[in-house]
């Protein structure tokens, strides 16, 4: 059969491919990127803006420290976490960087102090034993308000922290140090009162000061007139009148202490010492009690029958027996 000419020819109809008119849906699987960036975007901005100050704190060696692990703790609570460790250029010491967090800005200052808590035994008292198992860490006492500072240097040996604690701080002269330590206690009538935070020699060199805290409520017995001794070991009187032996405590035969008292009789109470009154430290309680007369007379007396009961210093209800 022979095509006619100007005809086409007669194929058969093919089917249309079928076009899916919807809009494509978005994929589950995005979300997770999109979740995880979102979520890292957070904790680089709580990162940030919890960040607080970074301090340098020098030290004269890095025992017991070390960079990534060491804390820095407030009242038992980290507020910080030592980020390097270095020597200083002259070699005579350490520099810890250390960053805190943010709610340390309000109580750092020119006034803070820092020092390492290690396991420590003393005469009077054993400290920070829990470091033997947990690493040593770096303690902070705010101290008072002051100008904003970032760079401190670290005490050697723990203070005694008494900022926030109610009481009062006195100083004390003396001649010798005694058996004096920080941390040796204050006693008022046998009973713990306090203890020392501080000691040094004053600058020209002639006499011992040291600084007192008494604990309230028993630094409203501190007044005026109030006198303190050393009560170290046993105070042992051997003369006329026999033999008389004082202590506080065996805490103080031990390590030491001192006590005070206000030896004024029949007489109103006088004013409370205000906060750094200085105050004597006298040797011992015979000594605190001597009675201190304005005017003085010398007399000889010449007795022709024996003077047993009579020694240098005894106190006769005229005078004192020179």
């Amino acid at each position: 059969m022979s095509e006619q000419p100007g005809r086409e020819p007669d194929f058969p109809e093919l089917p249309a491919a079928a076009v899916n008119s919807r809009k494509r849906r978005f994929s589950l699987v995005w979300l997770v990127p999109v979740v995880a960036a979102l979520i890292g975007g957070w904790l680089v901005f709580k990162a940030l803006t919890e960040k607080g100050p970074q301090i340098a704190i020098t030290f004269k060696s890095a025992e017991g420290l070390e960079a990534g692990k060491t804390k820095v703790k407030f009242k038992d609570v980290e507020i910080g976490l030592v980020e390097e460790i270095r020597i200083a250029e002259d070699a005579s010491h350490v520099v810890v960087t250390a960053q805190l967090v943010k709610a340390t800005e309000r109580f750092i200052s020119e006034h803070t102090r820092f020092w390492v808590v290690r396991a420590r035994v003393s005469a009077s008292a054993i400290y920070g034993l829990g470091t033997v198992f947990s690493g040593a860490y770096i303690d902070v006492d705010p101290g008072k308000p002051g100008k904003s500072t970032y760079s401190f240097t670290g005490l050697e040996e723990p203070p005694i922290v008494t900022t926030g604690l109610p009481g009062r701080h006195f100083t004390l002269e003396s001649d010798r140090r005694g058996s004096l330590e920080v941390g040796s206690p204050i006693y008022y009538r046998q009973i713990r009162a306090g203890e020392v935070v501080a000691y040094h020699l004053s600058e020209d060199g002639t006499r011992i000061v040291s600084k007192i805290f008494v604990n309230a409520p028993y630094h409203r017995f501190v007044r005026t007139s109030t006198r303190f001794w050393s009560a170290s070991g046993v105070d042992l009187k051997m003369d006329a009148t026999g033999v008389t032996l004082n202590t506080e405590s065996l805490v103080s035969i031990l390590v030491g202490g001192i006590a005070f008292a206000s030896f004024k009789n029949g007489a109103e109470p006088e004013e409370e010492a205000a906060e750094s009154a200085v105050f004597k430290l006298h040797a011992n309680r015979y000594a605190a009690q001597e009675k201190v007369y304005s005017q003085k007379n010398y007399f000889v007396l010449l007795f022709e029958e024996s003077v047993r009961g009579l020694s240098v210093g005894f106190d006769t209800p005229r005078g004192r027996v020179a």
